[in-house]
């Protein structure tokens, strides 16, 4: 560690990458959770599925994210300040992951039973939990981002990355300071709407009491009489010109023939927008790792137990979004008409 951090002050970059935070293995488990949620919520239409999928996701930002304040706050850190922007890019694309998925799964839930309208709201909880700890980290890195982690002398060569490296202690932090604040008073304030009582419609009732008039039914008295002396004109008779009168059998029209391909049209776009979308996030937190220059780990495997765990939470959603493109496919559900 102290010759990473030494090349890091000579040479420009970041220390050696703590792999149990931010190596390939974890990196992939999240890539492919938030790929195969959003495609499952695009096409399943079984609230459980969906469910079950947010669970592992809300699991792991959790446990990330407290991981990550754990050992980038000790007393003696054990991970880095560049460790930490990997953790943040992570968490980011699948907090945005979760907060699309939830209006998913709660309006499949509609009308269900109390049980299943007692997970969503359970389901909705661990969310909030999820959401709130994770702004925590990102609070606190943005804090003490000059001394956060092992290596503070190496904070100042760290950078962002948005298709270009900026510095992440001068204009990145400006930009990530606006970015979440604004996310967390939005979130916290359609949060406190959803949960307060709704407001009495006290304006309507004023103007339908004060201004609306009541306008008075026409009665039969009203309405204008006909003088019995007045004749109704004739109707005209239609006038046929002479001449011969031919008659053609009519034919039948041609039947117009449609071919339906059966498929979703509209699933088909949501799916290419999730994978264009989802694509530029994993490249820009890839580049990310490659533009900070991590000094080379110390001869040990990139795929330890830490990294072949993470990848084993990817079987559950990876499992329902086959059998959900199985049973269904990319044809119209049958609610779309």
């Amino acid at each position: 560690m102290a010759t990473s951090i030494m090349d890091c002050v000579q040479n420009g970059g970041g220390p050696a990458m703590n792999t149990d935070i931010s190596g390939i293995g974890v990196r992939v488990s999240f890539y492919l959770q938030t790929l195969f949620l959003s495609c499952l919520c695009a096409r399943s239409g079984d609230a459980n599925e969906i469910a079950g999928a947010l669970y592992t996701l809300l699991a792991t930002n959790t446990a990330m994210a407290v991981t990550a304040l754990i050992l980038g706050l000790k007393p003696i850190p054990e991970i880095s300040f560049h460790d930490g922007l990997v953790v943040f890019y992570l968490l980011y694309l699948s907090w945005v992951t979760v907060c699309f998925s939830l209006p998913a799964c709660a309006r499949l839930g509609n009308g269900a039973s109390d049980k299943r309208s007692g997970n969503i709201k359970m389901l909705h909880f661990f969310s909030i939990v999820q959401s709130y700890t994770v702004f925590a980290f990102a609070f606190a890195m943005l804090i003490t981002a000059r001394t956060f982690g092992s290596s503070v002398l190496c904070n100042t060569h760290a950078v962002v990355v948005l298709f270009r490296p900026f510095s992440a202690l001068t204009s990145g932090r400006t930009v990530c300071w606006v970015m979440t604040v604004l996310v967390v008073t939005v979130y916290t304030g359609i949060l406190v709407k959803d949960h307060m009582p709704p407001a009495k419609k006290l304006v309507p009732q004023w103007i339908q009491k004060r201004v609306t008039k009541q306008i008075p039914a026409a009665s039969d008295q009203d309405l204008p009489k006909t003088s019995p002396d007045v004749v109704p004109p004739p109707r005209s008779a239609p006038v046929i010109a002479p001449g011969n009168v031919q008659f053609r059998a009519r034919q039948p029209p041609e039947p117009h023939m449609e071919y339906d391909l059966q498929i979703a049209w509209n699933l088909v776009i949501e799916i290419v927008v999730v994978l264009i979308l989802w694509g530029l996030t994993v490249m820009n937190t890839e580049l990310l790792i490659r533009w900070n220059n991590f000094a080379p780990s110390d001869g040990t495997s990139s795929w330890q137990f830490g990294q072949v765990l993470p990848m084993f939470l990817v079987v559950l959603p990876l499992t329902n979004v086959v059998n959900a493109f199985r049973e269904f496919g990319l044809r119209p559900s049958s609610g779309s008409g």
